[in-house]
């Protein structure tokens, strides 16, 4: 039976209480790095549209990355599994390329809650036939498939109470994000450390695309 990350998370919890001890539990997920210059691009970008969103807390454009697979919290044995599972996609998954473009908002411009920018693949379907080999590949270890249609997009920040947004998509439409584009060849197992001053990732395993 399949389960997902939070209930692996809780059953593995009360194992480890009623043998008297808590083992540590590694936050993870599967993403795609961006290029130096990208994340150079988008901090300026989000310098630009700073003044004009108030109540919005921003993501740090270093740590940005394309989510694959969220794995949330689970013990070293498992992510021991997922890093030897996810050796298959060398060799099954070639390299594509990916235009990171137009900046959008969820659920809709009038009431913002996030603030992203889109991505596209070259070929269009490449990055979701990437996504599907990893839900395939982890669900035989019982993380449970997502339900919601992959996409793919950049998150810039979270909007943290209403307010007007008008200053914000007048200026968007005149300066638009300058497309960029760049060829995905690995894919990385990452680790999440969650930290008070934001979370900190470190690369767990890294996976070529050939």
């Amino acid at each position: 039976m399949s389960v997902g990350a939070e209930s692996l998370k809780k059953r593995n919890y009360k194992t480890d209480k009623q043998q008297g001890k808590i083992m540590e539990t590694i936050r993870s997920f599967v993403a795609i790095e961006l290029p130096a210059d990208l994340k150079k691009q988008i901090d300026q970008y989000q310098r630009q549209l700073k003044p004009l969103c108030r109540h919005t807390r921003w993501v740090n454009s270093k740590g940005l990355h394309i989510t694959l697979k969220f794995l949330g919290e689970q013990e070293p044995d498992l992510i021991d599994r997922v890093q030897q599972n996810l050796f298959h996609v060398q060799g099954a998954v070639k390299p594509f390329r990916l235009t990171v473009k137009n900046f959008g908002a969820f659920p809709g411009k009038r009431s913002p809650r996030v603030l992203w920018l889109g991505v596209v693949s070259q070929p269009l379907e490449a990055v979701h036939d990437l996504f599907q080999f990893i839900e395939e590949n982890l669900h035989g270890l019982g993380f449970v498939k997502e339900k919601r249609r992959f996409s793919p997009h950049l998150t810039l920040a979270r909007v943290k109470q209403p307010g007007r947004f008008d200053p914000l998509w007048e200026y968007v439409q005149k300066h638009p994000f300058e497309p960029y584009t760049f060829e995905v060849n690995k894919i990385v197992l990452m680790r999440s450390i969650l930290k008070p001053q934001g979370a900190e990732y470190r690369p767990i395993a890294t996976y070529s695309l050939r």
